[in-house]
């Protein structure tokens, strides 16, 4: 696999292919096809050109909206060419420059006098505290996890229970729901024209392709500075149903990267800096999942200006810590390799905690959480006849790095088999 191939999913999560996949689903159009896609271009560059002429602009997915000097500024945080550095061997820092120089000249529109201080404080504020200790990044995670405690995790469960997005389908405002009579009728009568659909169905194709686009981009005046618009995984887009971005199910949301706060706030060292990160990660991760979205790690990485490696460092500590699961692919749809979830789900089960109580406290569905433990007690009884590790990873259709994970655990909580022939006859396994 290319490094290309790597950012292939982002690459292909773009508001036409969310409105051909649209078309494809509504109206029977084939899966790949071309009329499809030729009937949404020409429709986004009609409207595109008539809100150009009528000064209406709107806010893409990936653009930070914030204000500087009470105008509003759009800050592209991912663009194609931005991974263009990566795809050569490059390190994301390479990109980061890109991003840098392109969202310095939109700040320096809105105020001449902004510098770099003044963009990195609002896209990558770690930039400007990562040198300045008392302590560094390694030393502020959590690399294990820590038994839970109802103290240390009730203010997060308040946070999170306070998460209350409004979506995008929310912001709509009336001039957004319609275009021009004018542009209806021409479009709708191209439609016609170039593939023989009957005038009604041409007309509500027109406004569907319009709505959509209206949606995934939100007009400026109904944002909030911090918040940004973006396209995610469908929290039911199961990789079984399909592989491919393309043609897998996406939703578009809003979410708030800052809120006003947070702006207000500059953190003055290490500690305090990756304390505020940590809660913007998780917040904008709910916030995505109470609107059927699902943010990646790679989409966090473009978001927040850090690697990959270190968004996945934080959520794992951050899990570790407060034992509470981040929705995520990894950790909703078990796409990937995520195992920091798992095991804090196996080890508040072993804490003597009830199903419905891990549901609760990690944020996890019930179902998943019992089949965490079905899987862990399976590789139990294994363990306990001595199956060895590949075997038990062909028997249970499992990978053998998550078998190893429940190894673990195994070794760490039970001293003898006898310990486990206890455990197991409480659970109704006879011997």
């Amino acid at each position: 696999m290319t490094r290309y191939d790597v950012y292939q999913p982002l690459l292909q999560r773009t508001v036409e292919n969310y409105q051909v996949q649209h078309l494809v689903h509504r109206f029977d159009f084939g899966k790949g096809s071309r009329i499809a896609r030729l009937i949404v271009q020409e429709i986004n560059a009609a409207i595109e050109q008539e809100e150009t002429n009528l000064q209406i602009k709107r806010v893409r997915p990936f653009e930070l909206f914030v204000r500087l000097n009470r105008q509003g500024v759009r800050l592209p945080l991912f663009r194609e060419e931005y991974v263009v550095p990566l795809c050569q061997g490059e390190t994301f820092a390479a990109s980061r420059k890109l991003i840098q120089a392109t969202c310095l000249k939109r700040l320096q529109q809105a105020d001449g006098k902004a510098k770099e201080q003044d963009l990195l404080r609002f896209i990558n504020p770690w930039a400007l505290t990562r040198r300045k200790g008392p302590t560094r990044f390694i030393d502020e995670l959590k690399t294990a996890p820590v038994r839970y405690e109802d103290a240390d995790s009730e203010t997060w469960h308040e946070m999170i229970d306070s998460i209350k997005p409004k979506p995008p389908t929310e912001r709509l405002k009336t001039p957004d729901v319609s275009a021009p009579k004018r542009l209806l009728k021409e479009l709708s009568a191209k439609i016609v024209q170039e593939t023989g659909l009957g005038k009604r169905l041409s007309r509500y194709i027109v406004e569907e392709v319009l709505m959509l686009r209206n949606i995934c981009c939100p007009r400026m005046e109904t944002l909030q500075p911090g918040e940004m618009p973006l396209l995610t995984t469908h929290v039911k887009a199961y990789p079984s149903e399909e592989l491919s971005t393309v043609y897998r199910r996406h939703t578009p949301i809003v979410i708030s990267v800052w809120t006003p706060e947070e702006l207000r706030e500059r953190p003055k060292d290490v500690a305090s800096c990756l304390e505020l990160l940590k809660k913007r990660m998780v917040r904008v991760c709910f916030e995505a999942y109470r609107q059927n979205g699902l943010l990646s790690q790679q989409q966090l990485q473009w978001i927040f200006q850090i690697s990959a490696a270190r968004v996945s460092e934080l959520i794992r500590s951050f899990q570790n810590e407060h034992n509470i699961v981040v929705p995520t692919p990894g950790t909703i749809l078990d796409a990937g390799g995520s195992m920091t979830h798992k095991d804090i789900i196996v080890r508040l089960h072993l804490e003597g905690y009830h199903v419905s109580e891990i549901a609760k406290m990690t944020y996890h569905a019930p179902k998943s959480v019992d089949n965490y433990i079905g899987t862990f007690e399976a590789v139990l009884i294994l363990h306990l006849y001595g199956i060895p590790k590949p075997l038990m990873a062909k028997l249970l259709n499992r990978g053998t790095t998550l078998i190893q994970e429940h190894l673990n655990l195994i070794a760490e909580f039970y001293k003898s088999s006898a310990e486990i022939k206890e455990y197991l006859q409480l659970k109704g396994v006879n011997f």
